[in-house]
């Protein structure tokens, strides 16, 4: 472990810091100066739009990124233990997630068609007011809770990485998680508890609270439509395009001196396979919605899915798109084993199926928005590119700084081991 900790360390290149800030600066500089123009070819308005595509976005991955990591904490799985920390480091980003969603309260006039004409049905739920303060609620419950999980998950890993290297400690990130520290065996122990306790009612509360931020944030720019099934929609998908961003950083981990006796090409494979299944429950969520609206003729609920898939308009093309990409590319090429175990072609696939998930983000905003005018566009340019660039920008940079000021791997946890079976 002493050589994984000297060794094996995530520093981002100088160049690549630089244009990750370049990246970030593009994008709120193109956020400022689309709100500036007003409305100029719908400028604030699709500002806004692509705003929340992004937020929704890099903000679920973040969030799923924890959940990964309690998925394997809660179901003990030894095979998913190297994985953890590059995990958990997706937690970084949320502080700047929360500060995007509480941004969202102030152009809600662009982007909700119930802040000017408010369905008397459904007033006493959707209105602004409310909106607030269920959201800044359950948003700063949520986070807090991934913070502590991902808190005490580092917390006995810097006090080994102290023992076996006392530099370690002697960093101001490092001093704040070790204040209060005690007998590291001790520490192991009751941490482990804690972990134990906090990774399944994370769970819940993302089951309860992150379906009512999808249902409020994405489903309502339709105010008529509703889906029961929509929420965990969204979060499947936001679990295949964490595992699919894994797997594309996993394979630049990998050639790190030492990583590899860790995260072998079993564990690999394995993390895979989980992607491939993200992909097909993300698209047996998808059928089961369509399925229901379908034989049910629900009047209220048809228009969604009818303008995205079936009816002449610009969103039809990209639907069919998406379900090749996103449903049929998963199962040729992440089925034969061969494929597989071969990082640096899965990374490609990753890739793919990553920008698969962000053009899915953009189906669920865009039409939703557009259909309130007389001649409703696909609109990409400008907007879109620039404000996804400082999204991804600020995502890695968050990323890198968590990286490099902690432990690669949990070393202190029990389940990680040097090969797939345990040995």
């Amino acid at each position: 472990m002493k050589a994984i900790l000297e060794q094996a360390t995530i520093q981002l290149p100088s160049a690549w810091r630089i244009l990750l800030w370049v990246l970030l600066g593009a994008g709120v500089l193109m956020f400022i100066t689309g709100l500036a123009m007003g409305d100029v070819d719908r400028s604030t308005e699709r500002t806004w739009e692509a705003f929340l595509i992004n937020l929704l976005f890099w903000g679920g991955l973040a969030q799923a990124g924890v959940i990964l990591a309690a998925i394997w904490q809660i179901t003990d799985a030894k095979w998913g233990r190297p994985f953890k920390r590059l995990a958990e480091g997706f937690a970084s980003f949320l502080p700047l997630a929360l500060a995007g969603f509480i941004a969202v309260f102030f152009g809600a006039e662009y982007l909700y068609e119930w802040v000017h004409e408010p369905m008397e049905v459904k007033a006493g739920y959707l209105n602004l007011g409310f909106f607030v303060t269920r959201n800044l609620i359950g948003l700063c419950v949520l986070f807090g809770l991934s913070l502590w999980f991902v808190h005490t998950s580092l917390k006995p890993d810097f006090g080994l990485a102290q023992k076996l290297i006392p530099s370690w400690g002697g960093s101001f990130f490092a001093r704040r998680l070790l204040k209060g520290y005690g007998d590291h065996e001790s520490e192991v122990v009751r941490l482990e508890l804690r972990s134990r306790k906090l990774a399944p009612a994370l769970a819940i509360a993302q089951s309860f609270i992150f379906t009512m931020v999808i249902f409020d944030y994405l489903m309502s720019l339709d105010q008529e439509w509703f889906s029961t099934l929509f929420g965990v929609f969204v979060m499947v998908g936001n679990l295949y395009s964490a595992a699919a961003l894994l797997l594309i950083i996993a394979t630049v981990v990998r050639r790190l001196p030492g990583v590899a006796e860790y995260l072998t090409i079993n564990r690999y494979h394995d993390l895979t396979k989980l992607t491939f299944a993200f992909a097909a429950l993300w698209t047996y969520m998808a059928f089961s919605q369509y399925l229901v609206i379908w034989y049910s003729n629900l009047p209220e609920e048809t228009p969604y899915l009818v303008t995205r898939s079936i009816a002449d308009t610009p969103w039809k093309p990209l639907f069919w798109v998406l379900f090749g990409v996103l449903f049929v590319f998963p199962f040729l090429v992440l089925m034969p084993k061969t494929i597989c175990r071969k990082p640096n072609l899965v990374a490609v696939i990753a890739g793919i199926l990553l920008v698969g998930q962000w053009w899915a983000n953009y189906l669920m905003v865009v039409p939703s928005i557009q259909d309130r005018h007389e001649n409703p566009q696909f609109l990409f340019g400008a907007h879109e590119v620039l404000i996804t660039a400082g999204f991804g920008g600020a995502f890695f940079l968050c990323f890198f700084w968590f990286m490099s000021r902690v432990p690669i791997f949990p070393i202190s946890d029990k389940h990680l081991t040097k090969t797939w079976h345990g040995h």
